[in-house]
């Protein structure tokens, strides 16, 4: 006796059920799966990023570990070795020395005097260069480049279009910046020719760095191993910058975005 149509229906909502069920089933499973694979990598790129983050902090702390261990270094050897020497001299005097003898044993300390005042004067100009101090960022950099192209290596050229002053307490690592860019491009590159440019967007400060070298390793780039572009990265870390390289037949081309 066959079914009625009734008992057919409901056999059919019944599987279409199922099979919906199951098909929900298996939507919530996929999202449940994809969802925690997203998770992962979110994870994963986190860790990556902080572990970027650390070795960037790991750089700046270096670096100026190996700052201050040379200023000592310096301070040491130099200036401490010309005030005992100073000491030992003044230690001569007495008041039954000749006019002569007296008057030689105090042309040398005064010499050791001058020559600790030049010292002094170093250290501090490498601490903040006083061009930077005295004229501003922008003649600052100027000086830096003037001197980079009188030693006739290199041409090198700068321009500023800015229409917005720079805060001073963001010059000193701009300049280290711009600094290690020439740096790296003098040391490494074998180019010819650097062309410098800074302008502003709004209240973004543009930072636009060529040169006509060989270029950068890209694997340097995909890991940052560099040390002088880990400096430039914890130093743009402070400034709250960004930095992008654009890719190039030849050469480097380098932008930097900074906060003004």
């Amino acid at each position: 006796m066959g079914e009625s149509e009734e008992a057919i229906t409901l056999k059919i909502i019944i599987i279409g059920m199922v099979v919906i069920f199951l098909l929900s089933l298996s939507v919530i499973v996929f999202f449940i799966i994809y969802q925690r694979r997203l998770l992962a990598q979110q994870k994963k790129h986190q860790k990556i990023e902080s572990d970027y983050q650390k070795e960037l902090l790991k750089t700046s702390i270096q670096s100026q570990e190996e700052e201050r261990t040379r200023i000592a270094k310096e301070l040491h050897d130099d200036v401490g070795a010309m005030l005992t020497t100073t000491k030992l001299y003044m230690g001569q005097i007495e008041p039954e020395l000749a006019p002569e003898e007296l008057t030689s044993i105090v042309n040398k300390i005064g010499g050791f005097f001058d020559d600790m005042i030049r010292s002094v004067r170093g250290i501090s100009q490498d601490l903040r260069p006083v061009v930077l101090e005295k004229l501003g960022f922008s003649e600052a950099v100027d000086s830096l480049v003037q001197t980079v192209r009188d030693s006739g290596k290199i041409k090198i050229s700068f321009v500023d279009s800015t229409t917005q002053n720079i805060a001073k307490t963001k010059e000193l690592n701009l300049y280290r910046i711009i600094q290690e860019l020439i740096t790296n491009t003098l040391k490494h590159a074998e180019a010819s020719n650097i062309y410098i440019e800074m302008k502003n967007h709004d209240n973004i400060l543009i930072l636009v760095y060529e040169d006509d070298g060989k270029g950068l390793d890209q694997k340097q780039l995909q890991y940052r191993k560099g040390l002088g572009l880990k400096n430039i990265e914890s130093r743009l870390s402070i400034l709250s910058g960004t930095i992008s390289f654009q890719e190039e037949k030849h050469g480097m081309k380098v932008q930097l975005e900074i906060p003004l």
